[in-house]
């Protein structure tokens, strides 16, 4: 996937008929960046999440993509954290992307990489929002994917939490993973990610992050 490429070609997409939430989008981002996708709520950001995971169709146009495997991370709401099952059993769930997931030490060593302590028989209904969403971001290391979607994965957690997870990100783009990560925190994006793809009214605008263009400098 060396000089491969994420294409959106004049990609449109509509929830009710006649009121379009994506407007001709077309841009290309080369694998191995990392995006922000950021604007106001309404503006199309997990819309463009779920074409590229391929969980709605577009009403026009496509999304050409490259890679062998893709992991999507909804945003906290849409998880049940009152079902009866542990840090483990989440875990174990990317066993069914990732078959080379054999014992509970590569389990403990994804909850290590994300800095939580927490045994793996712990109910998840025991765990913090920041706790939860360690736990999330370790079975996205264990899933190993080529890209990673992130819908705002940031909210209503704390800011120690933030931190250690922004550095996961920052490590997997390191080693070459293509991440797409809408987020409405311009403080961060401003901080951390190459590339800002902006969306107002479904249009949206791909540039590069001049904050970060110019500490390279």
């Amino acid at each position: 996937m060396r000089h491969s490429y994420l294409i959106f070609e004049h990609l449109e997409a509509e929830y009710h008929p006649g009121k379009p939430v994506l407007k001709d989008v077309n841009f290309t981002i080369p694998t191995g960046s990392y995006c922000a996708i950021i604007g106001e709520n309404g503006s199309g950001k997990s819309t463009l999440l779920k074409l590229v995971a391929g969980l709605i169709s577009p009403s026009k146009g496509s999304v050409h993509q490259p890679f062998k495997s893709v992991a999507y991370l909804p945003q906290n709401g849409s998880f049940n954290r009152a079902f009866p099952i542990s840090i483990g059993d989440v875990l174990k769930m990317s066993r069914y992307v990732n078959s080379k997931i054999t014992n509970a030490n590569d389990l403990q060593k994804a909850l290590n990489s994300v800095k939580l302590s927490t045994p793996l028989d712990c109910p998840i209904q025991d765990l913090s929002g920041g706790q939860f969403q360690r736990v999330l971001f370790a079975r996205l290391l264990l899933q190993n994917p080529d890209l990673l979607l992130l819908d705002e994965p940031f909210n209503g957690i704390d800011e120690e939490t933030i931190y250690d997870l922004a550095n996961v990100l920052n490590d997997l783009h390191e080693k070459g993973k293509t991440i797409l990560i809408a987020i409405h925190d311009w403080h961060f994006v401003n901080t951390n990610v190459p590339i800002i793809i902006e969306g107002k009214n479904g249009l949206f605008n791909l540039y590069r992050n001049q904050n970060l263009i110019e500490k390279e400098q």
